[in-house]
């Protein structure tokens, strides 16, 4: 029995579920190749910005749709139901938004809605509307310093609000160029 060439049948059978085990987990892994890393169905976010009352400063994200009464309640430990009926409070909050809460014992006093700093929405990818933008804001765009920030915030309080990006083009200094450089990030 010294020169058996052939293995004992439980062996055998091993070998075989783990050959076919094998190739089963190899066909498998090539047929999930070309399949997407991401979910088909996008689930949509906002970003806003919390400071003051308490809570711990930073960007959050949250559900679309909202409100700042919502937000409170969900990062607060405190109760968010004796908020005023005040509009600002039930207004549902836009991607890119900041709230700033002024708070004193356990109750809110003030709350202020803003917006983030075009410099963090560009970071994000959340995109710029020029009508929320200031001075410092417009700088943060390539090609744009101090004096053109300036005239570009002097035509929108003499002429109204640009409504879209193309608008911008009423302002002297700003050209379908600059406004082409832009675009991705309105």
């Amino acid at each position: 029995m010294r020169g058996k060439l052939f293995l004992p049948p439980p062996t055998l059978g091993v070998l075989a579920v783990l050959i076919f085990l094998g190739m089963l987990l190899g066909r498998e892994a090539s047929t999930t190749e070309d399949l997407p890393v991401f979910s088909l169905e996008e689930r949509k976010f906002m970003h806003i910005e919390l400071s003051g009352g308490g809570l711990t400063s930073g960007v959050y994200q949250f559900n679309d749709g909202l409100t700042p009464r919502d937000v409170i309640k969900l990062t607060e430990a405190w109760s968010a139901d004796n908020f005023t009926a005040d509009s600002a409070w039930s207004r549902p909050l836009s991607d890119g938004e900041s709230l700033r809460i002024v708070k004193k014992d356990r109750e809110i006093e003030l709350l202020h809605r803003g917006w983030m700093t075009a410099s963090q929405r560009i970071a994000m990818g959340i995109p710029l509307h020029p009508d929320r933008m200031n001075c410092a804001d417009w700088t943060a765009l390539p090609g744009i310093g101090p004096e053109l920030a300036q005239r570009i915030e002097m035509d929108r309080q003499k002429n109204g609000d640009f409504g879209r990006l193309d608008a911008l083009n009423r302002v002297p200094g700003i050209g379908k160029k600059r406004l082409g450089q832009w675009r991705p990030l309105f």
